[in-house]
């Protein structure tokens, strides 16, 4: 019944919290809950103890015994976990720079105060960045398509030598050859969306654990580690709230400084500005002096054409067909595939790393834990 008890105020006093962010008094209610958890299941012991030397009860006071060592530990491996993110919480994105060797730091943390971003404010700007570069990149591809659309369905009659008497005259479609690219960019748009919804899931993601949802698993798992039945499910727990809170935005920062090394080699890649934002986000692909993703403002070379709500006036004359002229093909296809590795690829290798980390953390607090079905019910 007092086990209970407990579990029942925890969630409560977790209510009143603060959600959870590297604010030193809304991290003490953290440590607070554990603490709470902690007394509470020494407590349970200590009546158990008492019960047992009463009753004679040899099993009670083996069981006391028992889970007085496994209440220490859970204790101890709470208290390194929240040191740990303490210390994440005073870590600064730029020291990597040096920590590594590295010659440059992506331009996303150089131009907002030099890398003096934490690891949680780092792995939201990076998923912001790149949230807002792959929806710039949907509204080009829009762009091109709705030209090529155009293009198509521009046509000509022409009349030579009978046709006046005999109502017959030739069809020329000007630029039907551009059916390819068309359909070539049907697919980058899919493929666009597709990174565009990726990055919006990671933003979502970090929003949904920054909100401090998942700080109620380290003090109940003090509770569930005391208790033999539970003792697989306490450790589970723990990992979770590790893979999430530590292992998922250190993986983040480190994609931040992964990414503009696809740009590194060759010339940079360019993109046709057709929703007059500046290309927001293009920044992630920039470090040091690599300028990662050239931006160019539409009516511009290479970007001749105009912007995406421009088009209205297009499609009377050939001439006005030629003042389209979408992003080349080979420029799209460059960018799509540099957007799809940062906003597919490297959150795929990331859950992938995570999922094996979280595994082995809780096999090591416990039992292995199933990380994808877990995974499924957050």
């Amino acid at each position: 019944m007092f086990l209970f008890l407990s579990l029942l105020f925890l969630p409560g006093a977790l209510h009143a919290a603060n959600p959870f962010t590297c604010d030193q008094s809304q991290f003490n209610d953290t440590i607070q809950l554990c603490g709470i958890a902690a007394i509470s299941m020494f407590a349970l012991i200590a009546l158990t103890y008492i019960g047992g030397e009463a009753m004679q009860s040899p099993r009670m006071l083996t069981w006391a015994k028992t889970e007085a060592v496994q209440a220490f530990a859970s204790l101890v491996i709470v208290s390194m976990v929240l040191f740990a993110l303490s210390t994440l919480c005073n870590f600064q994105v730029g020291e990597l720079k040096g920590a590594f060797g590295l010659s440059s730091m992506p331009k996303i943390y150089a131009s907002a105060g030099s890398g003096t971003d934490t690891l949680y404010n780092g792995a939201m700007r990076y998923v912001e960045n790149l949230a807002a570069l792959s929806l710039s990149n949907v509204n080009s591809l829009r762009y091109d398509l709705g030209a090529y659309e155009i293009m198509m369905s521009f046509s000509t009659f022409e009349c030579q030598g009978s046709c006046v008497f005999s109502l017959s005259s030739t069809s020329i479609s000007p630029f039907g050859g551009e059916s390819m690219n068309l359909a070539i960019t049907n697919n980058l748009l899919g493929i666009g969306t597709i990174s565009y919804l990726s990055s919006i899931f990671q933003y979502f993601t970090l929003i949904y654990i920054y909100s401090g949802l998942f700080t109620v698993f380290l003090p109940i798992a003090i509770v569930m580690r005391s208790v033999p039945f539970m003792r697989h499910f306490g450790g589970s727990l723990i990992a979770i709230f590790v893979v999430l809170y530590i292992m998922y935005p250190m993986m983040l920062v480190a994609d931040a400084y992964i990414a503009p090394g696809f740009t590194a080699s060759g010339s940079p890649v360019v993109m046709c500005d057709r929703d007059g934002r500046g290309c927001a986000g293009s920044g992630v692909f920039s470090s040091g002096s690599s300028t990662g993703i050239s931006c160019t403002t539409a009516g511009q070379d290479p970007c001749y054409g105009f912007e995406e709500w421009g088009m209205e006036d297009v499609g009377k004359t050939q001439d006005a067909m030629d003042s389209l002229s979408p992003n080349a093909i080979d420029r799209a296809i460059r960018l799509n595939i540099l957007i799809f590795l940062a906003s597919v690829f490297l959150p795929a290798v990331n859950f992938i790393v995570i999922a094996a980390f979280g595994r082995e953390l809780s096999r090591f607090l416990g039992e292995e834990a199933d990380m994808s079905r877990l995974g499924q019910m957050i």
